[in-house]
């Protein structure tokens, strides 16, 4: 008899695509891995949020797929991810995030963060889309996983235009979403969280919540970036095989 592996459904980050996990789907591993094209569902929908995007996102997983299923959520789609965990925190088995920032937790932080991020993004909009994803990608948080990215993947991102770029940073940046650590701490469900050991912004995060949420593992992750699974995928194929064998 064939035993049904559990189903991962994969949240690609910003400037992503959701066949950027492909490395992550092995013949051997002990979960089915399905990347969903959620950027495509806000290409004509310059005015949602990230609720209008998940309550969107969870109609269209519906409609594919009919078990029970873990979600994979990679930065940006971590904070997704988290917000489909609040609003429907009974449909998911375990959640995944992967160098995921949780909001913040009083205003000040937050429209700190707005101002810093509208700044950034006028200053990269004056640009045609490579050099914007150079400036991009020489971010010290990609150091590692940008040598590692493949013409197909370097392909995928410039086939967005530079307004979509903007309004897709813009409508989702961290100050536009609720502060999601309670949420977690009262879920229950297991939850793992991936940082590169050379991304100490959100090593730091995910140790320090850790201690907070009963639920949650913390693994640091070494010879990885922010982009986790693109700098090491057979530490993080390991990381989630063990993780749903004890969930």
């Amino acid at each position: 008899m064939t035993v049904k592996k559990p189903l991962v459904i994969y949240l690609h980050g910003f400037l992503g695509h959701h066949s950027d996990a492909n490395s992550l789907i092995q013949k051997h591993s002990s979960f089915d891995l399905v990347g969903i094209p959620w950027s495509k569902l806000i290409q004509d929908n310059n005015c949602w949020t990230l609720v209008d995007l998940a309550i969107t996102l969870n109609t269209l997983i519906d409609n594919h797929y009919d078990k029970a299923c873990y979600l994979y959520g990679y930065s940006m789609g971590g904070r997704l991810a988290m917000q489909l965990v609040s609003l429907y925190p009974e449909k998911w088995q375990g959640l995944i995030l992967e160098s995921a920032h949780i909001g913040f937790e009083n205003g000040i932080q937050r429209r700190a963060q707005q101002i810093y991020w509208q700044e950034t993004f006028q200053k990269l909009m004056s640009s045609d889309i490579t050099i914007f994803l150079k400036q991009w990608y020489d971010q010290p948080l990609f150091h590692r996983s940008k040598q590692l990215l493949s013409q197909q993947e370097w392909k995928n991102k410039e086939g967005y235009s530079l307004e979509f770029i903007r309004d897709w940073a813009l409508l989702f940046q961290t100050a536009n979403q609720i502060y999601f650590r309670e949420i977690l701490r009262s879920w229950k469900n297991p939850i793992l969280f991936l940082a590169g050991d050379e991304d100490s912004k959100y090593k730091e995060l995910g140790l320090s919540l850790e201690k907070y949420i009963m639920a949650m593992k913390t693994v640091v992750v070494k010879q990885a970036d922010h982009n986790v699974h693109v700098s090491n995928p057979v530490a993080v194929i390991a990381e989630i095989n063990d993780f749903l064998k004890d969930a």
